[in-house]
């Protein structure tokens, strides 16, 4: 019976401890399912020492989401948290508290099972991997980023000197005294205003020391770069320059000072061959929004041009009345800058210097008869007849100059059309007009080529081209012929009749 009774109370003990064991729905031991299984994979195992009657909590320690094990007597953990204080970290860290790492955290939760006692592994753990974080100053800004600072004071400069990299710091300091700087007059910019966007609450928090800011210079990166960044270097070659370095790279020159402050200390420092310079491009985890003017030239451009029909114009011809002139305005323009990018701009005040001028022009509507009157008209103004026709053997025209004009206008003796404008070695440039009335005349010697070409219309006493002495000449004239049905005749017959 006594056997009997001690099966019973074995087989009862084994389907309870399986019922805790296997997957399905049992209540509290459910609610802690994901527990238990982390446990069967902690990095330090330890054996179910007994089984309550009651529930109990225990603190399940983590590294990330692997379990590490259960920690009998926190205790122990907080001695050996003031011990390594004291001996590794008070002397930098005066007045500080040691905590376990950002990294580290512990589950408290109700089980049956009490687990066997592996404090000191699990404390030993923790200090061969240093997870462990200091109490700091802890900023946090108002877009959610965080860091954490040793000195409050090195943040404060940082924080300074991080503004300067995008606004001079007379102007700067200008601006902070609620002074700012003098309005633009003339062309050129002023820095307006400037404000980081993010506001900062300081409180006390926990950090390992891989993200303490322990420095100005540490804060002055986290400013530029935020913690997670890759960085980028640069060789410095023969002949360098901050400023050339620094467009190489889309960095302000101040932004690379600021960067290598051990290396570089002016912007018109000579630069050896051979130094390593950080570049790495700014990408920082708060706004520096700076506002600026800038007064600049523009032009204006003029109104279309206005055209006036005129009908004592000859159809085709166009006389500019008033030439085009672009005018030019005195413009200031607001610009907001984001961590030394654009990104907006407004005017904000004009004054025009200089009013455009709109162009006119006339253009001829007159549409003038292709027959000439018949009636012929001196081919120069002033004329004075220097060799009649015939006045030497085998002359068939006659030269006539303007006296007091010598190289002046070669006029149209009446109206026509010309067939010809062309040069030849004996006449030079020369023309001929159709008056479409049997006559034809003929223009000499002329200093270019005339004005107009074949099958255009002329009228009585325009101007043709300028009197000149090309071909076979020896001086400046017009060798002038009026001719019918192909005959010469004697011009002088028929000038003025």
């Amino acid at each position: 019976m006594k056997k009997t009774y001690g099966i019973l109370i074995l087989s009862a003990f084994l389907a309870l401890l399986l019922a805790f064991l296997m997957p399905g729905d049992h209540g509290t031991v459910d609610a802690k399912s994901f527990s238990e299984k982390a446990l069967k994979e902690a990095v330090i195992p330890q054996k179910i020492a007994k089984i309550n009657n009651d529930e109990k909590e225990v603190s399940i320690i983590y590294y990330k989401d692997q379990a590490i094990g259960v920690l009998k007597d926190h205790a122990k953990l907080d001695s050996m948290l003031t011990k390594i204080y004291n001996d590794k970290y008070k002397t930098e860290f005066p007045d500080a508290r040691l905590g376990l790492g950002e990294d580290i955290h512990i589950t408290n939760t109700l089980s049956l099972f009490q687990y066997e006692d592996k404090d000191q592994e699990i404390l030993n753990y923790l200090k061969k991997h240093d997870l462990f974080s200091i109490e700091v100053n802890k900023i946090t800004f108002s877009n959610g980023e965080e860091c954490y600072v040793k000195n409050i004071d090195d943040f404060t400069r940082a924080r300074e000197a991080f503004v300067k990299t995008f606004i001079p710091k007379k102007d700067y300091q200008l601006i902070k005294s609620g002074q700012g700087t003098d309005a633009l007059t003339t062309y050129g910019n002023r820095y307006v205003s400037f404000q980081i966007l993010e506001g900062a609450t300081v409180s006390k928090g926990l950090a390992s020391q891989s993200k303490i800011l322990k420095n100005e210079k540490d804060v002055l990166m986290y400013l530029s770069y935020g913690y997670d960044h890759q960085e980028v270097y640069y060789t410095t070659q023969e002949f360098d320059t901050v400023a050339g370095i620094a467009w190489l790279n889309r960095l302000e020159p101040k932004q690379l000072m600021a960067i290598n402050s051990d290396i570089l200390k002016s912007k018109d420092q000579v630069i050896q061959a051979g130094l390593k310079l950080n570049v790495t491009k700014i990408s920082p985890p708060i706004s520096v929004e700076v506002v600026k003017q800038e007064m600049v030239k523009e032009s204006i451009a003029p109104e279309n041009t206005k055209t006036i029909y005129d009908e004592t114009l000859r159809e085709g011809k166009e006389v500019i009345v008033q030439n085009a002139e672009e005018g030019s305005r005195d413009v200031t323009y607001e610009i907001t800058y984001i961590n030394g990018e654009q990104t907006a701009s407004k005017e904000v005040a004009q004054k025009i210097t200089k009013s455009p001028v709109q162009e006119i022009i006339r253009i001829g509507t007159k549409i003038e008869p292709k027959i000439g009157s018949g009636h012929f008209g001196w081919p120069v103004r002033n004329p004075l007849v220097t060799c009649p026709m015939y006045c030497y053997s085998g002359h068939v025209g006659t030269d006539i100059q303007n006296y007091t004009d010598l190289y002046g206008d070669v006029l149209a003796s009446d109206r026509g059309v010309v067939v010809t404008n062309s040069y030849t070695s004996i006449n030079g440039n020369y023309m001929v007009i159709n008056h479409n009335n049997g006559y034809e005349t003929y223009y000499g010697h002329m200093a270019r080529p005339g004005y107009f070409q074949p099958g255009e219309t002329v009228a009585k006493g325009e101007v043709i081209g300028p009197i000149g002495m090309t071909g076979f000449a020896t001086g400046p004239h017009v060798h002038f012929e009026i001719r019918q049905n192909g005959q010469r005749l004697n011009a002088l017959d028929y000038i003025g009749k």
